[in-house]
């Protein structure tokens, strides 16, 4: 992987609200992954809010595809477009209990004068 320019935060980047133990433990990340967003998260949300401006060609670049002008090209921003995607993305639901409207169809099957019961 070639050296990015781009300035590694002062301190870790944790986000406790969506990733409460941490993003290693979280089993989305891989530990690549999980340690570029540590060392360059603090950095990323300010270049993506606006609070830091760019100062290389790196975070030039990462401001244009936060910005959706380019695609992702290193393994740092596309760490951070999975980051985004899972902590501010809609979190889907699945359930293994059918809806009640599904049930409606199957409960004529059969009635309860077709079983004689002695």
């Amino acid at each position: 992987m070639k050296s990015l320019a781009i300035r590694q935060s002062a301190k870790p980047y944790i986000d406790r609200q969506k990733f409460p133990y941490g993003f290693r433990k979280s089993g989305d990340f891989s530990i690549t992954e999980a340690d570029l967003l540590t060392h360059y998260g603090k950095t990323l949300l300010g270049l993506e809010s606006g609070e830091l401006s760019p100062e290389s060609d790196d975070e030039k670049h990462f401001v244009e595809f936060v910005t959706g002008k380019v695609e992702a090209s290193n393994n740092l921003e596309k760490a951070w477009a999975k980051y985004v995607r899972l902590a501010r993305g809609k979190k889907h639901f699945y359930t293994l209990h059918s809806s009640a409207s599904n049930q409606s169809d199957y409960d004529e099957d059969y009635s309860d004068e077709e079983f004689d019961v002695a």
